[in-house]
C-alpha cells in the first residue's frame, strides 16, 4: 500500500517549479562517467535495485497536491544501449537527460549504460531534485559502488540500517519551525535585507524559459594552488575568498555595491541524516557589500562575517522567505536572488567507483539550471579546479557567461589583501572606452556602465541610428542596427566589433 506523507518545504517549491516547467530541467542534475573494464550491467541492475528498496526517496512520487507518495517497493530504472563510437554515445547520453521527469509517476532516478565495446562505457545518471540533491549524489555513488561489488562478488553487501527516512525528516522539519521561530527568523531576514535590490540586472529583462546550459572552464593548477596560500595567509576560507571574487565580478558587470548571492545548505545536522538520500537543502542569502570600494582584505572580512549569519538564520525556508520581503512579482526573474555561488573542495562532489573498472567522469555540459546563473567550483583530488557555469541560455547568451568566467580568472590572478576593489576588475578595451564616450554623448548623460541598458537608461530606436553613425565616423567601423537593437550596451556593442573586426 502507498503510503502518504506531509512534503518538506523545499519539495513543495521544488514540485511548484516543475508544474510552471514540466521539462524538469531546472530541477535535475545529470552526470557522466566513462567506464574502462569489465563492467557488469547485470550488477548495475542489481545495485539500482538495491539502492531503491534502501531509501524511500527513490521510490517516492509527487502527485499534485501537497503530500508525497511513498510506493511499498519499486525497481531501478536502468536502460542499456549499444553504440557504435563515442560521439553516438554522447548524443544519446544528451537525449537521454533530456527527457522530461514525470513526477507524478516516477521514476526520478534514471541510468544509461551506453555499451561502446566489451570493456568500454559510458554510464549516465539522471535524477530529479525532489529525490537527491547534491550531497545525496556523493552518497548516492558511495553506495552504489558497495553494492555493485557485493553484486559482482556474489556477497552481501554491508551497509548501515538507516535509522530514519527522508519522510521522517520532513515531518521534524515542521515540528521545528514554530510560529515563533519562524516570526524571529523572519524579522531577521527583513532587517539584514532592508533596502537592498532584490534583482541583479546583469542583462536586460528576458523571461526565464529554462533553457540550461553549461560551460566551464579548467582553473590553472598554480591559480588554484595561490588561492588556496591566500586563502591560508588571510585566515579565511578558500569559499570566502572565491565568494567574495564573484562578488566583485558581479558588482562590475551589474554596476552594483550590494549583489546577493544564493547559497545552497545542506541541512543535514542530525547524525540521523548522514546517510539518507532526499532533498534537504534550503537557499541562504549571502551579502556581499562592495560599498565604499574596500580593499580585498576588508572585503573578506564582510564576506565571512555575512557568511556566518547567514547560516545562523538558515532554517526559515527560502520561499517563506520570497513571502515575507515580498518582492514584485517578475516573470523575467527569480525573486530575491538570481545568481548563485557553490564551492566543492576534494572528496564533496561525488566520485564513482566500480570494482574492476576504471572510472573517469566526463564533462559534459548537460543542458540543466536550478537559477538563471550558478558558479560552481570543483576541485579535483590532483590540486586542479573546475568553474562551472550553470546558466539559462533564454536569459544570457554564451558569450556574456564566457566573459564573466574570464573576468573571474582575471580578479583571482589580482587578489592581494591591500587592493582596492575597483582595481580588481578586468581593464576595458579600447574599443569599449570609446563607446562608453559615445553611448553617454547620445543619452545626454554623464556616464554609462559596461551593461547598461540603453533603453532603461532613457534611450530610443532612432538613437541607435546616432550610435552607429558615431561609430563609422569616429571609429571607422561598422554595426548593424539590429544587432545593436537585440545587444544594447556598451560592452555587448564592443564584443561584437571585437570578434567582427568590421571597418568602412
Amino acid at each position: 500500500m502507498t503510503t502518504v506523507f506531509p512534503m518538506s518545504f523545499a519539495q513543495q517549491r521544488l514540485c511548484f517549479l516543475h508544474w510552471l516547467d514540466p521539462s524538469g530541467f531546472a530541477q535535475s542534475s545529470a552526470r557522466c562517467f566513462r567506464v574502462t573494464g569489465p563492467l557488469e550491467t547485470h550488477a548495475v541492475r542489481t545495485a539500482v535495485d538495491a539502492l531503491v528498496a534502501r531509501h524511500e526517496s527513490l521510490r517516492t512520487v509527487f502527485p499534485l497536491g501537497t503530500h508525497q507518495h511513498v510506493l511499498p517497493e519499486g525497481r531501478g530504472h536502468v536502460r542499456v544501449l549499444d553504440v557504435t563510437d563515442e560521439p553516438e554515445a554522447l548524443r544519446h547520453a544528451e537525449a537521454f537527460v533530456s527527457q522530461p521527469f514525470d513526477i507524478e509517476h516516477g521514476p526520478l532516478l534514471r541510468i544509461a549504460v551506453l555499451r561502446l565495446a566489451p570493456e568500454m562505457h559510458f554510464l549516465v545518471f539522471s535524477a530529479h531534485l525532489l529525490v537527491a540533491d547534491g550531497c545525496s549524489q556523493e552518497l548516492l555513488f558511495e553506495e552504489l559502488a558497495i553494492l555493485y561489488r557485493a553484486a559482482v562478488l556474489g556477497e552481501p553487501a554491508s551497509l548501515p540500517e538507516l535509522p530514519v527516512q527522508y519522510a521522517d525528516w520532513a515531518a521534524w522539519q515542521r515540528e521545528q519551525l514554530t510560529e515563533q521561530r519562524r516570526a524571529e527568523l523572519s524579522r531577521w531576514w527583513r532587517q539584514h535585507l532592508s533596502g537592498l535590490p532584490l534583482m541583479l540586472d546583469l542583462v536586460p529583462p528576458r523571461r526565464a524559459l529554462g533553457r540550461g546550459r553549461r560551460l566551464h572552464r579548467a582553473l590553472p593548477t598554480e591559480l588554484a594552488a595561490a588561492v588556496h596560500a591566500f586563502a591560508s595567509a588571510e585566515r579565511q576560507t578558500v569559499f570566502t575568498v572565491l565568494a567574495a571574487a564573484w562578488g566583485v565580478v558581479l558588482g562590475h558587470f551589474a554596476s552594483r555595491q550590494q549583489v546577493l548571492l544564493g547559497l545552497a545548505v545542506a541541512n543535514r545536522d542530525l547524525p540521523e541524516l548522514e546517510r539518507v538520500l532526499g532533498f534537504f537543502v534550503n537557499t541562504v542569502v549571502l551579502r556581499v557589500d562592495l560599498s565604499g570600494d574596500p580593499d580585498f582584505r576588508e572585503l573578506l572580512v564582510r564576506v565571512a562575517k555575512a557568511t556566518v549569519t547567514a547560516h545562523v538564520h538558515k532554517d526559515l525556508p527560502f520561499e517563506q522567505l520570497v513571502v515575507e520581503l515580498a518582492p514584485p512579482r517578475d516573470p523575467t526573474r527569480s525573486p530575491v536572488v538570481q545568481v548563485n555561488f557553490a564551492y566543492h573542495p576534494v572528496g564533496t562532489i561525488g566520485a564513482l567507483a566500480l570494482h574492476g573498472c576504471s572510472v573517469t567522469e566526463h564533462l559534459q555540459d548537460f543542458p540543466t539550471a536550478k537559477f538563471e546563473l550558478t558558479l560552481r567550483i570543483e576541485e579535483t583530488s590532483d590540486g586542479r579546479a573546475v568553474a562551472w557555469a550553470e546558466f539559462d541560455e533564454s536569459v544570457f547568451d554564451t558569450r556574456f557567461v564566457d566573459g564573466l568566467l574570464s573576468a573571474y580568472v582575471e580578479v583571482l590572478r589580482a587578489i592581494a589583501p591591500g587592493v582596492p576593489v575597483s582595481r580588481l576588475l578586468p581593464t576595458r578595451s579600447t574599443t569599449e572606452r570609446a563607446l562608453t564616450r559615445i553611448f553617454a554623448d547620445v543619452l545626454g548623460v554623464e556616464t554609462v556602465g559596461p551593461h547598461d541598458d540603453f533603453f532603461r537608461l532613457g534611450g530610443h530606436s532612432l538613437q541607435l541610428v546616432d550610435i552607429a553613425v558615431r561609430v563609422r565616423a569616429e571609429l571607422n567601423r561598422h554595426i548593424g542596427l539590429r544587432e545593436l537593437y537585440a545587444t544594447p550596451t556598451v560592452a555587448g556593442a564592443a564584443a561584437l566589433l571585437d570578434s567582427s573586426g568590421a571597418s568602412r
